[in-house]
């Protein structure tokens, strides 16, 4: 940052490193405000470099509170999802959880913007298409979700690792609640608090929320995105699998799978799909809890097709057959 830009509390920022009184060994402070790869007047659309420099000079001094709690506790030098996710829910950690989420909801914050905004990928698109229908109907929901806040708090777009779906979702001011504590991954992090918007937009979070979305790096969020599915338990992996080829079978009469095609007037078979490997024996009881889990999901749902029913009935049988061999 220029000198013109340091706000107060800036030294929280370049500050690298303490010194024990007992041992003077160098120690490095348990956590820092990241520096941005942007200037203070480069997202005026959203935040004036005025109000940018408040917000940064608030989150520093967050920062060195927390890391006054945290000295000599056992989440000092533990990263900072993780002491999120360690005192979330505990009322005798309340503090510490209430600063170090904080910090890390703004790190998400910041770091998603770039001047001027990069468009949503057209694999990021596939998943947001499958989730909302569109880009836009994603925007409508999380402006939804952000007008509906009463108070404070924060709107989230994330991923549920189970289930490999996009949601979205709100945290409000004072619950001890978190996505990260819930296993959920976030990829956006809108800030509702109203020293973020009311500056610039008043009471009107929805221009604030649209301008926000505007200067987002989808190509980030595309990114991660991809990184976190694909490090799921095959078991999540097969469900979702599973999952879209119930849907296809609800609206299509022809799905490519790969680089081949699947009549859909006939039922599936695991090993077209290439799903199954006649080799690999131990799949099938993999599949088969997979299975079970997603025909539990479907006959749930008021609205699902005989089709599907007999897919599910068709693999069940192929996996009678595979752990019969």
């Amino acid at each position: 940052l220029s000198t013109a830009m340091r706000p107060a509390g800036y030294m929280s920022m370049l500050r690298a490193v303490s010194f024990s009184s007992s041992s003077r060994q160098r120690r490095r402070l348990a956590h820092s405000v990241a520096p941005l790869p942007f200037e203070a007047d480069s997202l005026q659309r959203l935040v004036s470099a005025r109000s940018f420099r408040r917000q940064r000079a608030y989150q520093a001094k967050l920062v060195d509170k927390l890391n006054l709690i945290l000295h000599d506790s056992e989440f000092q030098h533990r990263p900072l999802d993780e002491v999120v996710t360690s005192t979330a829910s505990d009322p005798q950690l309340a503090e510490c959880f209430n600063h170090a989420s904080e910090i890390w909801n703004l790190e998400l914050y910041w770091s998603r913007l770039t001047p001027g905004g990069i468009a949503p990928p057209s694999e990021l698109l596939r998943w947001i298409e499958r989730d909302f229908e569109s880009y836009d109907r994603l925007v409508e929901q999380i402006t939804a979700h952000a007008r509906g806040i009463w108070g404070s708090g924060w709107t989230w777009l994330i991923l549920d690792r189970r289930s490999l779906r996009l949601r979205v979702c709100n945290t409000f001011a004072g619950a001890s609640s978190h996505p990260l504590a819930l296993g959920l991954k976030p990829l956006l992090a809108l800030d509702m608090w109203e020293h973020a918007y009311w500056y610039r937009y008043r009471g009107d979070r929805e221009a604030y929320v649209r301008a926000y979305l505007d200067l987002v790096n989808w190509q980030a969020v595309s990114s991660e995105l991809i990184a976190t599915a694909n490090k799921v338990d095959e078991h999540a992996k097969l469900k979702y699998v599973i999952r879209i080829a119930m849907d296809d079978m609800q609206s299509l009469q022809m799905s490519t799978v790969q680089h081949g095609t699947v009549d859909l007037n006939e039922l599936p078979s695991l090993a077209r799909l290439q799903l199954m490997d006649e080799r690999r024996d131990d799949l099938s009881s993999t599949l088969v809890g997979a299975i079970r889990e997603v025909s539990s999901e479907l006959e749930a749902l008021p609205s699902v097709r005989k089709t599907s029913t007999a897919a599910l009935h068709s693999i069940a049988q192929e996996l009678r057959g595979v752990k019969s061999r």
